[in-house]
């Protein structure tokens, strides 16, 4: 049994009940006590991440509401920082609050990330033509894209982060706890590990980011606790396009091509929403399909419901916040433009999503300076347009960060 816990000057006393566990700083704000292990439901102050809401609704309503996100992250996207804000109620701005490769933010938040063991657990799935993950060798020829992982001396780089046995976990008789007693400590509150998992890889070369696996706070919590966690309960840093940004930052060392983004994948979907609103999308074509097909595919325009719905899906929204929270690092108003489904070669597996980016692409000066740490945002916005909509006078903003 557990007699106490020590960190820095602070001794935190687990209590033992039947049904509770509770961790209790002594003369400590109330608002600082972390109660956990408990079945209570919390009906009233459900929390779960969208990725993550079991599939209850019908059908319709399920598409209806994913083309309505989807429609709605289109108009994020294509829009200027402060109207993406407002459309969200956002204040002031839509960018997120977590730039650069995050290596110590996240740490601090409890993930386990960024040390060799983690490193070689990644990298085979940035090995693209291989039949133990995936066998993409003619899609990746087709789209410019080499195949070979990191480590294999190719361009793909893969990395994976989790949400316990980080050091950020408080230790027990200076040891790690197992999972389910795992706790951490931020700004004087304590929260649970929640197991949540990301394997996402990049390649700054072709400007591809793999979707590998997400396994987000809020299932990995519910999952773990036996329960739905409260949003003031889960790690601040949690959304699959924070992971994302911050490994598409971590390939970048030289700055070079930071800002041409071009394809965002999702592999080997599992997801059952996001499946079956890619089985009414292939039923919406002429003739209708039941099953995905191997590469090529189909492509579905923005401009349909179907790829709204499959941009609004489960495991595709993380590619609109990617591009519309980072406009100014990305070079301005990047959005998706269509999005493709296929299956890989190997026989008989999950299909792919592959999201195509659109926008302004930095020049080759941008480039430069780019290389050299400066930062440059060009963006064009409309202020004025005539009553029938046919003549408008554009601004064009340069902004450039000098580094420090």
């Amino acid at each position: 049994m557990w007699a106490g816990l020590k960190s820095r000057s602070m001794r935190v006393l687990l209590l033992f009940a039947t049904s509770v566990l509770a961790i209790v700083p002594p003369a400590a704000p109330s608002n600082t006590t972390l109660a956990f292990f408990t079945n209570s439901t919390f009906a009233n102050k459900l929390h779960f991440d969208a990725a993550t809401e079991p599939f209850t609704a019908a059908d319709d309503d399920r598409w209806t509401l994913a083309v309505a996100r989807g429609a709605k992250l289109l108009q994020g996207m294509k829009s200027s920082d402060a109207e993406a804000a407002a459309l969200y109620n956002l204040g002031t701005t839509a960018e997120s609050p977590f730039d650069g490769d995050l290596v110590a933010k996240l740490r601090e938040w409890g993930y386990n990330d960024a040390n060799e063991a983690l490193a070689k657990q990644a990298d085979p799935e940035c090995d693209f033509d291989s039949s133990s993950t995936h066998l993409l060798k003619r899609a990746f020829n087709d789209l410019g894209i080499g195949t070979k992982s990191m480590r294999q001396g190719g361009p793909n780089q893969c990395f994976k982060i989790e949400h316990c046995y980080s050091p950020a976990v408080l230790k027990i008789d200076g040891e790690m706890p197992a999972i389910d007693h795992q706790i951490y400590e931020v700004c004087g509150k304590y929260y649970r590990v929640t197991n949540a998992g990301f394997n996402i890889g990049a390649n700054s070369q072709a400007g591809a980011i793999y979707a590998n696996s997400l396994y987000s706070a809020a299932k990995g919590a519910s999952v773990l606790w036996d329960r739905v966690p409260l949003a003031d309960e889960l790690p601040a840093i949690r959304s699959a396009s924070d992971m994302a940004w911050a490994f598409w930052n971590r390939v970048h060392t030289n700055r070079r091509n930071f800002q041409n983004i071009r394809y965002l994948f999702v592999m080997l979907i599992v997801n059952p929403e996001t499946t079956r609103h890619i089985e009414r999308a292939l039923g919406t074509l002429s003739p209708p399909k039941e099953d995905p097909e191997r590469w090529p595919g189909h492509d579905f325009s923005m401009d349909t419901d179907a790829g709204k719905a499959l941009l609004g899906s489960p495991v595709g929204r993380w590619a609109g916040y990617f591009l519309m929270q980072h406009k100014r690092r990305l070079g301005g108003n990047k959005f998706i433009s269509k999005v493709r489904v296929f299956k890989s070669d190997e026989k008989g597996n999950w299909p792919y999503l592959l999201f195509y980016v659109a926008g302004p692409t930095a020049s080759a000066a941008s480039e430069e300076e780019i290389a050299e740490g400066v930062d440059v945002y060009n963006e064009t916005r409309v202020v004025r347009r005539s009553e029938d909509g046919k003549q408008v006078v554009r601004e064009h903003v340069l902004r450039m960060t000098l580094p420090r």
